[in-house]
Parts: C-alpha cells; sequence; structure tokens
C-alpha cells in the first residue's frame, strides 16, 4: 500500500508542462494487462459478477486525472466510454473545481441558482448520463466504472466503493437507493449510462466538500415550475472529514483502485496494483480531437439549456396598476407559448400591450436575452402598442419583474 500510494503520489505531482518531464506523466500501452479470471486470491477477493467473468483473459485499466475543468474530465470519460475495448474494465478517478453538474434530461432553472452561479464564476455542466444534480469542488472526487453492458450491475458498483470506504475505517453503507451513507446521510450519489455494448457507472464521494456551497447553490424555490424533466432527490448529506481526520483525495483513490482491481482482475490483482494508473493531464487532451469536440459541443447553448425538456413556469405579481398571471411554456430552452392575465382590467389598457409581449416572447430563448428580443420585436412590428406612456411603463415593469424570475 505504501509503494501504491508513493506511485500515484508522485504521478499527480508530475508536471503537465511541455518535454521529456510531461511525457512520462503518460504510461504507454503496456500498462495494459490481460487477466485469467479463474478464481481469487487469499485476499478475500469478491467473487465474479457473473459466470462469464469465470474464465478468460480480461483487460483492465485505471485512469487519474490531474485536470481540475469539469468539462474536460467530462468529455474524456465520455470519449473513453465510446472508444474503449467494449470488454475492458475501467476506473477513471478525477476532481472539478467548483461547478454544479445536472443530469442530461434536467432542468437547470429548476436544479440550480444560475443567477448565483453566475455571480459567482461558478459553471453549470450537462453531463451526457440521467440522474440527479450535484455539486462539485477540490474537497469532492469522481469515479466512474465501465464495462460490458451484458454484466453491468449497479449494487455491485457502488458496494465496491463502500468496501473502500470500509477499508478506510468509514462505517459506510448502501441504502436502497444504491446511495452510499454514514449515519443516514448521503456522502456520494451516482448515474450510469448504458449503450448498445457497454455501460458505465460514476458518482461521487463527499470527502472535504464545502457543504455551505452546496447547499446554497443548489437552493432552488419555484414550486410553480413544473417539468416534465428527471427531478433531483434531495436528501440530508455529510462528508468523509466529519468521520475521519486522515481520510482525503490520493488515500480515496488509493483504496479504490485496489478494490477495482481486486473485483475485476481477480487473482493478478497484486502485479496490476504495483504498475502506474494512465495519468490524464492537458499534454494528452491536447493531442485528443475527440475530447475536445465533446468539450465544445457541451459548452454550447444548444448542449447546456436547449437540452431542457418542456415545462410550465406559472407567476404572479401585483403592480401599482393591476394584478398579473403569467403562465410560461418552454421546450428546449425555447419559449413556446405566453399567457398573461390582467385582473380588473375593464378597459383592456394593460391586457392589450401585455398580449403583444407574450406574442413577441414566443420563439424566444428562455433567459434575459429573449426578453429583450421579445421588446425589440415589439417596436418593430407592433409599434403603435408603445404609443400610451402608460403601456410603455407596464412593459418595463413587466420585463423587469420577469427578468428577476427566470
Amino acid at each position: 500500500m505504501l509503494r501504491q500510494r508513493l506511485l500515484i503520489s508522485s504521478l499527480l505531482a508530475c508536471q503537465s508542462s511541455r518535454g521529456v518531464a510531461a511525457r512520462q506523466c503518460i504510461p504507454s500501452a503496456a500498462n495494459t494487462r490481460f487477466f485469467s479470471g479463474s478464481g481469487t486470491t487469499g485476499m478475500q477477493a469478491s467473487p465474479p459478477l457473473s459466470t462469464k467473468n469465470v474464465s478468460g483473459n480480461f483487460k483492465v485499466e485505471t485512469y487519474i486525472s490531474k485536470i481540475n475543468d469539469p468539462w474536460t474530465n467530462l468529455a474524456f470519460e465520455e470519449w473513453l466510454f465510446r472508444n474503449s475495448d467494449p470488454e475492458t474494465y475501467i476506473l477513471f478517478l478525477y476532481r472539478n473545481k467548483k461547478s454544479v453538474i445536472i443530469g442530461r434530461n434536467q432542468n437547470p432553472w429548476k436544479e440550480c441558482n444560475l443567477k448565483l452561479l453566475a455571480r459567482d464564476g461558478i459553471p453549470f455542466v450537462r453531463r451526457k448520463s440521467g440522474g440527479g444534480t450535484v455539486y462539485h469542488d477540490l474537497g469532492n472526487t469522481n469515479y466512474s466504472i465501465m464495462m460490458p453492458r451484458e454484466v453491468f450491475d449497479r449494487r455491485t458498483n457502488v458496494e465496491l466503493i463502500c468496501r473502500a470506504l470500509q477499508e478506510l475505517d468509514i462505517p459506510a453503507i448502501v441504502n436502497e437507493r444504491h446511495d452510499i451513507t454514514v449515519d443516514g446521510k448521503k456522502i456520494s450519489g451516482s448515474a450510469f449510462k448504458l449503450i448498445q455494448r457497454r455501460a458505465y457507472h460514476h458518482g461521487t464521494m463527499l470527502i472535504d466538500t464545502d457543504l455551505t456551497s452546496l447547499g446554497q447553490y443548489l437552493k432552488v424555490d419555484r414550486s410553480s415550475l413544473v417539468t416534465k424533466g428527471v427531478a433531483s432527490v434531495r436528501s440530508p448529506v455529510t462528508r468523509l472529514r466529519d468521520s475521519s481526520f486522515t481520510v482525503d483525495h490520493l488515500s480515496f483513490c488509493e483504496q479504490t483502485r485496489t478494490e477495482f482491481l481486486k473485483r475485476y482482475a481477480f487473482d493478478k490483482w497484486r502485479q496490476n496494483l504495483e504498475g502506474a494508473p494512465i495519468v490524464v493531464d492537458e499534454a494528452m487532451i491536447e493531442t485528443m480531437e475527440g475530447v475536445k469536440t465533446i468539450r465544445d459541443d457541451m459548452k454550447t447553448w444548444e448542449w447546456m439549456y436547449g437540452q431542457t425538456p418542456e415545462f410550465t413556469y406559472k407567476l404572479e405579481k401585483v403592480f401599482t396598476w393591476g394584478s398579473v398571471n403569467v403562465s410560461i411554456k418552454s421546450k428546449e430552452g425555447l419559449i413556446t407559448q405566453v399567457d398573461v392575465d390582467v385582473m380588473d382590467d375593464t378597459d383592456n389598457s394593460a391586457s392589450l400591450p401585455l398580449t403583444a409581449l407574450a406574442v413577441g416572447m414566443e420563439g424566444q430563448r428562455y433567459n434575459e436575452e429573449g426578453l429583450d428580443l421579445a421588446v425589440n420585436r415589439i417596436r418593430d412590428e407592433a409599434p403603435e402598442v408603445f404609443s400610451p406612456r402608460d403601456a410603455v411603463d407596464m412593459i418595463k415593469d413587466v420585463v423587469r419583474w420577469l427578468k428577476e424570475e427566470l
């Protein structure tokens, strides 16, 4: 274990600058080994997942990232998932800087405080897998386990991570939702993805995460926003630091790698443990056009917001000139329908300009810029709406209010 700790520590400390030192951080293909799965060792390795794994040769790879950019790590994970040998068992470990990661089919306006994130310069990233929203920082370590789809079993993988924690003297258990908990509080949530011949299961591990930031960035009060997307299941959380003063990113990576190799390398796990994990750094990514393409795509408006499932947001507010009820429907990040109801507007002095605003909003992006474009559309297509001074003020009031609420 000491040898492994020194090995991983030296790899993480290795500089990723150009030159020989950087190239030495990237092990060659010799680090990929084939194993005979005929049995287990006297070290009480876990039994095979299925009879498929009882005999034959199995390729096992382990990766650890020195990069803290969430888009790059998630893009590399996706590239690795789709381009590795379908029969290979892979473990990928990484940390990200402060960021909020939402599931593929989630609504960012429902899941996280976008205005607070923008104020603090913290990105949100839509990942390629399903599941709920999570907060990342350098106090959180992420794991990803890839394998042939036919032997994929979600509980087996979370139990593998749980065993790693138990070896670190953390009293962790797996609950019925496949979350890892300590004293009834969640320390790890996970999600999975399946394609034709491949599966992966990835999750978080709250080691020394800033729980205050986690709470404030994921706290959203939009009960009147009804979405067809997947909603996160809110759970009380804790972190490993509250159970151990010694556990850290390095020790978690070491023990998780050990348990992974014991599980999937079977009787040759000791030999593999002595080898180096493949280090992912900027020098490696710079040579991988496929990863950079995925990363660029994940940063586009079409992926970040345009992937959002259909939702409806109902709002109401009392102004000095009347009470307004608004219902906004949106799909794929675009406003598809807006209904405005002005209470006690007997002379239609408010209803007419606000109806024009509603029509102008349809087809625009669901954001502040979309509201500005809606106003410009009215000026271009129906300038007479702005003739009464009161109408201009009403539109300004409603637009200002909606910008605060979106």
